[in-house]
């Protein structure tokens, strides 16, 4: 899947872009923006909505740079195609990804009730619509790109980028 033949890894995150419903594709600008920084990969963390918007991300950047679960607004191709979480270990870390469930105000704690995320070191959802990168006392990463398009359930819009090696964890949220 991801391939750590490189010191250091910038992967994209995003989620929750929710196409066609919100916006007709993801904006171009956070595309081109992913293609400057020269990603390494991109996490998508579910609510595609429709086949298209994860066939054209693939089309985009490459079927093997692409990382996706799903959400529960996808379609039924997409949550046949997708898993509902992925475990990861890069570079000596454990990587935790799923979109989530319930609000935003207990997103963490649904997370830890739903999952035993005990063994990670990174926990990276979706689902809430909003922008969320904080390492807790535990020394756990919690990670939410938020969502580029939605201005229904939320007044920011954002998306982000990872960097990981093995010194170091630096997420970073890129608000729009």
């Amino acid at each position: 899947m991801i391939q750590t033949n490189k010191d250091e890894l910038l992967i994209g995150l995003i989620g929750d872009t929710h196409i066609p419903s919100r916006v007709a594709e993801i904006p171009k600008n956070i595309i081109n923006d992913f293609k400057e920084r020269e990603i390494d990969y991109l996490i998508h963390l579910g609510d595609f909505d429709i086949t298209y918007a994860y066939q054209n991300l693939q089309k985009t950047f490459g079927k093997e740079k692409i990382i996706a679960i799903q959400g529960n607004m996808d379609n039924r191709e997409l949550k046949q195609t997708l898993p509902k979480n992925l475990d990861l270990e890069l570079y000596g870390y454990k990587i935790f990804i799923t979109h989530g469930t319930g609000g935003p105000d207990d997103i963490i704690q649904n997370l830890n009730n739903m999952y035993d995320l005990s063994e990670y070191d990174i926990i990276i959802f979706g689902h809430v619509h909003r922008p969320y990168n904080k390492k807790w006392s535990d020394g756990k990463y919690y990670i939410s790109p938020g969502t580029p398009t939605d201005k229904i359930f939320t007044k920011i819009n954002s998306y982000g980028v990872l960097r990981l090696s093995k010194a170091k964890i630096e997420p970073e949220i890129i608000y729009i």
